[in-house]
């Protein structure tokens, strides 16, 4: 048992980590504590530490937007130091938002306990145009070394208070000292919400004498990436903004103040609602063609497959468009709002009963439903009404068929918005399942070593998420799907079909070879060559994270061995069968041995029922897979005569 810290220690802990945070000294000077600092205290694995991040966001007599940062980072560990190389995205489309001031200084120790400093070569910045949206500064700091200090600090000034970007005080990185100081515009008001845990102090300043709003945390553990983590930005602690009402001279004005006044402004919104009415040039010839269409779901696909074959995604996501839906199919590029809004459009204009859905896809976070924040969704798909059935599209999707939820809003609450009815969706589909159904044939050759072939069929989001791989890249693909079934496995012949046809499964085909591991007169064939089964995702002692599979899974594995005659079958793995606590996991191995033939099938096979399971249940799910995978590594163990 660990032993727990004394009372006093727990405190002087305390009281050192609260004094270093007083002690930050402004940029340019650094303190004694934090150039003693080896480690975190409270996140001791870190590579790194923010020591400082603040910001202070104020106006001037044109009311931008005027935001200093100041951040400070010390390297700990060898892996810490790409943490030197900084990217500072900024929008600058339209001129919205540029940077100026940036100023960066790294100290180092000479080896006696003094710090020299470097300020950082302003020829070592450069601006790179990342799209039509966005660019970024990006510099790297000289003669980085672990125990090195750096910070920067810089200005960020946007047209206007539409700019204004929530502010986390939690990074992948541990934080020492995050604090942030919003200035409201005049006759205005920004509403706020505060998301954190509740055992994490936070201190909060409003000042209504000169409209401002402090806000500041302290030694925050970082938030690393964690196997099927559940909507990563859902558990950084952090504060989100929103307009929530303005003063045009007359009287003051809520905005957004209710659901309800949510969706009426949106669907007034110019880059939004205003959209859905306007004919788009040059798709008159196809929508007289899909009119006559009689069949509403091949209606639907039609419209659907005619967006994703005609307009390329640039990789942001939005609820609105910037120029326009008109303009972006005439570019053949544009946002997800931007793409989506089309679809919506082109879909009405055929005939159908398709809407908006405000999406808050699993990756960007939960929605919270007792405050009517429109920034807590990141996109926006259609929704299609055919009899009693919705389907939700995203058309900057290209391997998820129409009949299918898109995995990356599975699970999650999305906000439909027609002039009919608005309502909060729970967003599941639990008929469509991920299959992966696999068969290995296993020749064990005179000389010890092993050759066969291997057949894989894939279905559901099993298929799509495949088709995504493979074609990002093909050799990558084959990289994860074949050659890391067993160490030193030769691969040829490998034949993918059925990409293009949505009715059928993803084969998968290949032949292979590879030596099987020795010990003396020993031979071992392995029974487990099931793709993504070689390694078990839940070893980490602590989950702060839920687990989100996304959707039911199912594999299975038959495996054929044949053995020669110049061996012995010395050892056969047993049959089992295993369920984790409430049965939402079962794994089983059947084992058959044919003595005469000398010939052995293993059927393994894993269903996951359940796609959601919370923190709190990651003990029980830890100690299901750490037995299941202790049967998956035992082998069939031949011995030569």
């Amino acid at each position: 048992m660990k032993k727990r810290p004394g009372f006093l220690t727990a405190v002087f802990l305390c009281c050192c980590l609260q004094n270093f945070c007083q002690e930050y000294g402004s940029y340019g000077s650094i303190s004694n504590e934090e150039k003693q600092l080896k480690v975190c205290p409270f996140d001791k694995d870190a590579d790194a530490v923010i020591l400082v991040d603040e910001a202070t966001s104020n106006y001037n007599e044109e009311h931008n937007l005027i935001t200093q940062r100041h951040i400070r980072i010390k390297i700990l560990r060898e892996k810490g130091i790409d943490v030197a190389n900084i990217s500072i995205p900024f929008y600058s489309k339209d001129k919205f938002e540029f940077i100026s001031d940036l100023e960066g200084i790294v100290y180092n120790d000479n080896g006696s306990g003094f710090y020299s400093s470097q300020e950082l070569d302003r020829k070592s910045v450069f601006t790179k145009k990342t799209n039509d949206l966005y660019s970024e500064y990006k510099f790297a700091f000289p003669s980085v070394k672990v125990g090195s200090i750096i910070e920067y600090r810089y200005q960020s000034t946007m047209k206007h208070y539409g700019g204004l970007q929530d502010w986390y005080f939690q990074k992948e990185l541990p934080v020492l000292l995050s604090k942030y100081k919003l200035y409201i515009l005049p006759n205005t008001e920004f509403a706020y919400r505060i998301y954190k845990r509740t055992d994490l102090p936070i201190t909060v300043k409003p000042d209504n004498r000169e409209g401002s709003l402090y806000l500041e945390m302290q030694n925050i553990a970082g938030l690393r990436d964690e196997p099927y983590m559940d909507a990563r930005d859902e558990y950084l602690q952090r504060i989100t903004f929103q307009l929530s009402a303005y003063n045009n001279g007359f009287g003051t004005n809520k905005y957004m103040s209710s659901w309800e006044e949510v969706a009426r402004e949106l669907r007034n919104e110019s880059s939004f609602g205003s959209q859905l009415e306007k004919s788009i040039p040059g798709t008159e010839d196809f929508l007289a063609r899909v009119k006559i269409i009689s069949a509403p779901l091949e209606k639907m696909k039609a419209v659907y497959n005619y967006v994703r074959g005609n307009i390329s995604w640039n990789g942001y996501y939005t609820k609105f468009t910037n120029d326009g839906i008109r303009s972006a199919w005439a570019k053949k590029t544009g946002t997800s709002g931007e793409i989506n809004l089309l679809l919506i459009n082109l879909l009405k204009a055929s005939g159908l009963d398709a809407n908006p859905l405000l999406v808050c896809e699993r990756s960007h976070g939960k929605v919270h439903l007792d405050y009517p924040f429109v920034d807590q969704f990141n996109s926006v798909f259609a929704a299609v009404k055919i009899d009693t059935n919705r389907y939700f599209l995203d058309a900057t999707d290209k391997f998820t068929p129409a009949q299918t939820t898109p995995f990356d809003i599975l699970n999650t609450t999305a906000f439909f918005i027609s002039r009919k009815k608005n309502e909060m969706l729970n967003i599941t589909d639990d008929a469509f399942h991920n299959s992966d159904h696999t068969n290995i044939n296993i020749l064990v050759n005179k000389d010890g070593n092993a050759s066969g072939s291997a057949y894989v069929n894939s279905s559901g989001y099993a298929k799509i998420t495949k088709l995504q791989e493979y074609s990002d890249n093909k050799l990558r693909f084959i990289e994860k799907q074949f050659k890391n079934m067993v160490t030193g496995i030769s691969v040829a012949d490998v034949e993918i079909s059925n990409e293009t046809t949505d009715s059928l499964p993803l084969e998968q085909k290949c032949n292979f070879s590879f030596p099987l591991p020795a010990s003396g007169e020993y031979k071992f064939v392995p029974l487990n060559m099931l793709p993504g089964m070689n390694s078990n995702p839940f070893v980490g002692d602590n989950r702060f994270t839920n687990i989100n599979f996304g959707y039911p899974q199912s594999f299975d594995l038959n495996t054929h061995v044949v053995v020669p005659d110049n061996y012995t079958v010395d050892a056969i793995p047993a049959s089992i069968k295993l369920m984790n606590q409430d049965g939402s996991i079962v794994f089983t191995r059947k084992v058959f041995y044919d003595k005469e033939k000398m010939e052995l099938a293993c059927m393994l096979s894993m269903e996951i029922k359940k796609s959601l399971y919370l923190a709190n249940e990651y003990d029980g799910l830890k100690d299901f897979y750490k037995k299941m995978f202790g049967y998956l590594n035992e082998q069939l163990v031949l011995k030569k005569k």
